[in-house]
């Protein structure tokens, strides 16, 4: 692999997970999250930081799993990094982070529009509503006092931007109460930019490879 570079913390991981309905084993410094609902012929997913201790050993183990996939949580400069032994390359996305500080600021949103968390079973929905109808969903979990977000829908039209916005305040808000300095959040490469631009920074790559 090429020059190593610090990866960020995985303390995030487990609230990530819950946001996806999964489950999140430790396993040495990183994690094993069970296969994503509905599409059990994924497998498991091996998460591990690089550089970082025990990442060799977890992706040989993911190797020798049939379908098992290997996510790699790395710095940005290191990005490039080569497919592990037994992996080809798959999926890249960004990795960003925000104070909640920075995003739990009062938001003027469009007249009769509102604002609602609601419990679920492994994280806290949030939702916009205008006029009652749903226009903006979201979700935030907190393990730990790491946080994970993510947005569902938002719709396009000149609101976009105040309902993305009222979305990631509600969302830190309920952060902070339970802890969090920190939100983090996973996109895909090409939305990272928008969401820099309200906030957010990269805080590293999560490289997916899959089982050759």
């Amino acid at each position: 692999m090429p020059e190593q570079h610090e990866a960020p913390s995985l303390g995030w991981v487990p609230a990530w997970a819950d946001l996806q309905g999964r489950s999140a084993e430790p396993a040495g410094a990183g994690f094993i999250l069970d296969a994503v609902p509905g599409a059990p012929a994924e497998g498991a997913e091996y998460v591990a930081s690089w550089p970082g201790p025990d990442w060799e050993e977890l992706a040989g183990t993911a190797a020798a799993r049939p379908g098992a996939r290997l996510t790699l949580i790395v710095a940005t400069a290191a990005a490039q990094a080569p497919a592990p032994p037994g992996f080809s390359p798959a999926a890249e996305r960004i990795l960003l982070n925000a104070p909640t500080s920075q995003l739990d600021t009062g938001v003027d949103l469009p007249e009769n529009s509102q604002v609602a968390l609601a419990p679920m079973d492994s994280y806290d929905a949030v939702e916009i509503t205008v006029f009652d109808h749903p226009v903006a969903r979201g979700r935030v979990q907190v393990r730990d006092e790491a946080a994970a977000v993510t947005i569902l829908e938002v719709p396009e039209g000149p609101d976009k931007e105040v309902f993305t916005r009222a979305l990631f305040a509600a969302m830190a808000e309920e952060a902070f109460l339970h802890g969090a300095a920190h939100l983090h959040m996973v996109v895909e490469p090409d939305a990272a930019a928008g969401f820099q631009e309200s906030g957010w920074t990269t805080a590293g790559r999560v490289l997916g490879y899959a089982t050759a």
